[in-house]
């Protein structure tokens, strides 16, 4: 016959593998539980970017800004510049800290890589290509060395994701320009 105390043994023995059980259980759901909620901040955080720069205005000022033409440095600040024109200077820096900070998010694991990459990779690689080298000469002259790095951050990882992906990519000397077949 088993006795009384040994009967109470493996009931408390049972009882703290249930609770370990449950506790377990609570913990995977609560974990699980949060990461779908961050997926769902990060989707609509992304979809409010994404609607915003997607925008027909938006959408009008990125074609205009990617087709503005200019020599050099002087050129671009005569024809484009704050201290010529403060429209053209507010089209092209609500598109830069849009990129710049879609790239801090990217940067923070508040984004998705894959998600930026099929929604706007291919604007954020063009656009920068295109001011790569204003944004450097403002950097020397009126900033500090991380103005607008973290839209160079998310240049930087669209191309190492497209690259992954199998995909190659050289800018061309028109950008969004028409490019005729050659006859």
């Amino acid at each position: 016959m088993i006795e009384l105390g040994v009967i109470r043994d493996l009931v408390t023995i049972f009882g703290v593998i249930a609770g370990f059980t449950y506790y377990v259980m609570v913990v995977r759901n609560s974990q699980r539980t949060q990461q779908m909620q961050l997926e769902t901040r990060q989707a609509q955080l992304f979809s409010q970017f994404a609607l915003n720069m997607n925008s027909a205005d938006n959408l009008r000022n990125y074609m205009e800004v990617l087709n503005w033409e200019w020599e050099d440095y002087h050129d671009f600040e005569m024809k484009y510049g704050s201290d010529n024109d403060t429209q053209t200077r507010a089209m092209r820096l609500n598109m830069w800290t849009g990129y710049n900070h879609i790239g801090k998010l990217l940067r923070e694991g508040l984004l998705d890589l894959d998600l930026v990459y099929t929604l706007m990779g291919d604007s954020a690689i063009w656009q920068w290509v295109k001011w790569r080298d204003v944004i450097e000469e403002q950097r020397r002259r009126y900033y500090t060395s991380d103005f607008m790095a973290e839209w160079e951050y998310l240049y930087s990882e669209l191309m190492r994701y497209k690259q992954e992906l199998g995909f190659t990519w050289e800018p061309p000397a028109t950008l969004s320009k028409y490019i005729p077949d050659e006859q």
